[in-house]
């Protein structure tokens, strides 16, 4: 198995910008993946900025690992519609400059229906958003919500106008009542990015994230899987819930360079 490309989520560090690198550095991470929306804004750094930023990020031995950019409504919704799709523009725009090319966005509920009007006009706004990737270098990461991995491999599969790729998440697929290994497996050639959860799916309800290790998700299958695929993208600590989320995630780097190594 090649080196892993380990990057860590800046929201469960719950620090400033200038804390969470430093953080990041001293936890062995050689990436950081940041909310577009509310903690490294393009409308926040000048293009300097941004330079100064990648200058820094460098001498720290840092990347961007990705973007993510949260929305409130599903993507094909028509209320603000044409606001949403501006603003992912611009988050992808942002990506490209810095140097980390992926922009995930969770597209919401999928039409099932093929021939519906709703179906339709998501394709239609995923192949502008593509095309435009396309122009300016940056690729947009689909997040899966409560699909299955085949729904969202054929929604992806039907976008014609440039590449959109999956942000993996096993725990949504989990959650989904899926097999994550099975959902990789199926998703292998469209994965562009990776979020490293864990968690125990509740006999009552979806599924609970838990600490990396603890869960049900076998990430030493997964890693094995993803190096058989050939995938040599970004893994991203992510840990959204609990009352340690910082130490949580350091834990999960150790454990991820562990499973990596055969440990």
């Amino acid at each position: 198995m090649l080196p892993l490309r380990i990057g860590i989520a800046a929201g469960c560090l719950d620090h400033p910008l200038k804390r969470s690198l430093a953080i990041a550095q001293e936890m062995g991470a050689q990436g950081i993946q940041f909310d577009a929306r509310r903690e490294l804004v393009p409308s926040e750094l000048s293009q300097t900025g941004r330079r100064q930023f990648l200058h820094q990020l460098d001498e720290m031995g840092l990347a961007v690992a990705s973007l993510s950019f949260p929305i409130r409504r599903s993507l094909g919704d028509l209320d603000r519609l044409d606001a949403r799709v501006e603003a992912i523009k611009q988050a992808m725009e942002f990506a490209a400059s810095l140097k980390c090319r992926v922009l995930s966005v969770r597209l919401g509920s999928i039409p099932s229906e093929e021939a519906s009007e709703d179906r339709s006009r998501l394709l239609g706004v995923l192949n502008d958003l593509t095309r435009f990737g396309n122009h300016v270098g940056a690729t947009l990461a689909a997040t899966p919500s409560r699909e299955s991995s085949e729904t969202l491999a054929q929604l992806v599969t039907q976008v014609t106008q440039g590449p959109l790729g999956v942000n993996f998440d096993a725990l949504a697929f989990l959650s989904a009542g899926s097999d994550p290994s099975e959902a990789l497996q199926t998703l292998h050639q469209l994965i562009v990015h990776v979020q490293v959860r864990d968690a125990v799916q509740e006999a009552d309800g979806p599924a609970r994230e838990v600490q990396l290790g603890r869960g049900e998700v076998e990430w030493d299958v997964l890693l094995a899987l993803l190096d058989e695929a050939g995938y040599r993208g970004w893994l991203t600590v992510d840990r959204t819930e609990g009352s340690d989320k910082q130490n949580d995630a350091a834990r999960a780097i150790e454990y991820l360079r562990r499973i990596g190594l055969g440990g």
